[in-house]
């Protein structure tokens, strides 16, 4: 419950951020802080560390009310949230929040207690003190509880009980001076509207005691550390992160994608990745996945009435992963025949899929269109010449050695979803396309170097 607690005051004051950073300016001068500064007072045993820019004039919220100005319906959006925000939290933004707001929200994830619960503490370092006790007494009273604060240096910590601020304002070692931590915070920009970092080590005794285990990248590994950090940026949000393990098997290496030159242009979605690698990190593997080989992607493509679907594989033996295939696309129309409403009408149109095939040079092409096939077999404009997509990677800044990556065109693919939920019964909200129309596109991908692996997801908004 305490948890939740300091959780919920995180979520107010991000909340609150939100509509102070896109509503206009705190009447501070514009600034880009780097984020983070409470690691100077959380001890260097902490599992994890958070930080949230609340600086409604930072760099960074600015970039976010330029990115929302793109859509139309930008000031209703604020106002709707604004709403939101006070009948859900029973807060007055301008009274009760914005007077409390520092210039950042850092939270601390503590080892666990001697009832192994992990306890959380929030770091602040408010405008007004007495607002901020105001804020801290309305939260608690409406969940039936009190929080207790601690000055510690400059910074006013808050949690659920004596016992976390005591680790807190005892710790004799802190997070800023560990070399693990400034390994993994030195990976992240300087200026980003939140960092997250997770210690391996004290990951894995907190979950330990909680009777679960970490996953890894690599079998047998252990995790060192965790980083990432949500960057706004002119032409989009790009979340970046970075995993370190030691020993274990040896990860998969980047790969440059030749199926890039093979799939038609105008694909709506691509996922392109190494099926060892994928089969690897998932122990159990159905006999589809276990069927799969070498670079393997999975696209879909416009088509009428409903677009296509294809998967393009390099399997050991492409007769056994076609059949493999078949039962699995006929499981999913049995399966999903027996729901009703929207469920019903997806089964519908699954029930009605026919999978054609074709073997190329060892490569098994598997598609609801047998079009699909033959514009993946013929010439014309690839994936790779695509200007949509070399944009959106481009925007993105995928490398061309990747160990797999997801593109998705936003653009194109919306009308379609829209379409796709009057088959199934759905209806989306009036206008929906308009009001989403600056979403671009989006692109995921990550990369392998020795014991480091990290990842990238970029949403373009224009």
């Amino acid at each position: 419950m305490r948890a939740r607690l300091v959780f919920g005051v995180a979520a107010a004051v991000c909340a609150a951020g939100l509509l102070a950073g896109c509503g206009g300016s705190s009447g501070a001068g514009s600034g880009s802080a780097i984020v983070g500064a409470g690691a100077s007072v959380a001890p260097a045993d902490s599992v994890a560390f958070v930080a949230v820019d609340t600086n409604a004039s930072s760099s960074q919220w600015q970039a976010v009310d330029g990115l929302l100005q793109k859509f139309p319906g930008h000031d209703a959006l604020l106002a709707k949230l604004a709403q939101s925000f006070t009948q859900k939290t029973k807060l007055s933004w301008a009274d009760d929040v914005e007077p409390a707001l520092g210039p950042e929200l850092d939270l601390v994830v503590l080892p666990a207690a001697s009832n192994g619960k992990p306890e959380l503490v929030g770091l602040v370092q408010p405008g007004d003190k007495a607002k901020l006790d105001a804020l801290l007494q309305k939260l608690g009273a409406s969940h039936g509880t009190t929080f207790v604060t601690a000055q510690i240096g400059a910074w006013t910590a808050v949690a659920g009980s004596r016992t976390a601020l005591d680790a807190v304002s005892g710790a004799t070692a802190h997070l800023s001076d560990d070399n693990t931590y400034q390994d993994a915070i030195a990976k992240l920009s300087g200026d980003a509207l939140a960092s997250v970092y997770a210690n391996g080590t004290e990951a894995r005794q907190l979950l330990g005691s909680l009777g679960k285990t970490l996953p890894t990248p690599a079998a047998g590994a252990q995790l060192q550390w965790v980083s990432a950090a949500v960057v706004a940026e002119s032409g989009g949000v790009k979340i970046d992160g970075f995993v370190r393990t030691q020993g274990g098997t040896a990860q998969a290496q980047p790969y440059a994608s030749t199926l890039v030159s093979r799939i038609p242009s105008g694909a709506l979605l691509v996922a392109d990745f190494d099926a060892a690698a994928l089969q690897a990190k998932a122990s159990g593997a159905s006999k589809l996945a276990a069927s799969l080989g070498g670079e393997t992607a999975f696209y879909v493509s416009p088509g009428e009435p409903i677009p296509s679907v294809t998967l393009v594989t390099n399997p050991a033996d492409p007769q056994a992963a076609a059949d493999a295939l078949d039962k699995a696309v006929a499981g999913l129309g049995s399966g999903a025949t027996s729901g009703s409403g929207p469920l019903g009408g997806l089964g519908s149109i699954l029930g009605s899929l026919h999978l054609y095939h074709a073997i190329d040079g060892g490569t098994l092409i598997a598609s609801t269109s047998p079009q699909a096939i033959a514009d993946f077999q013929g010439g014309g404009q690839k994936l790779a010449d695509d200007g949509a997509f070399k944009d959106a990677t481009s925007a993105a800044g995928m490398p061309a050695e990747t160990n797999g990556f997801v593109y998705v065109d936003l653009a194109k693919s919306l009308p379609l979803v829209e379409g796709l939920a009057g088959m199934m019964g759905a209806k989306l909200p009036a206008g929906i396309q308009d009001d989403l129309a600056p979403l671009h596109s989006v692109v995921g991908y990550a990369t392998t170097s020795g014991d480091e692996t990290s990842f990238t997801v970029f949403v373009a908004i224009g």
